[in-house]
């Protein structure tokens, strides 16, 4: 994953996350990881495994597919 793509996927779970009204702790908490991990998925820093994929997805009550097409849409982009 390229680091504007990895952007791309935290900019997205911002945004699922925001239109939910939740704080990005009550994200953090509900898919068992640190708030400090969560942030760096916001940022763009990380990128998440298919586990956390998964959870994180369940948690915004979205298919996994929601939150990585924007992803991979600028990854094919960029190849």
């Amino acid at each position: 994953m390229t680091d504007s793509s990895k952007q791309v996927f935290g900019e997205t779970l911002r945004q699922f996350r925001t239109k939910d009204n939740r704080t990005q702790q009550d994200i953090a908490m509900s898919c068992d990881m640190s708030l400090r991990f969560y942030q760096d998925l916001e940022a763009g820093t990380k990128q998440p495994t298919m586990t956390t994929l998964f959870r994180l997805a369940g948690s915004l009550d979205v298919a996994p597919a929601k939150l990585v097409e924007p992803a991979y849409e600028q990854w094919q982009k960029e190849g």
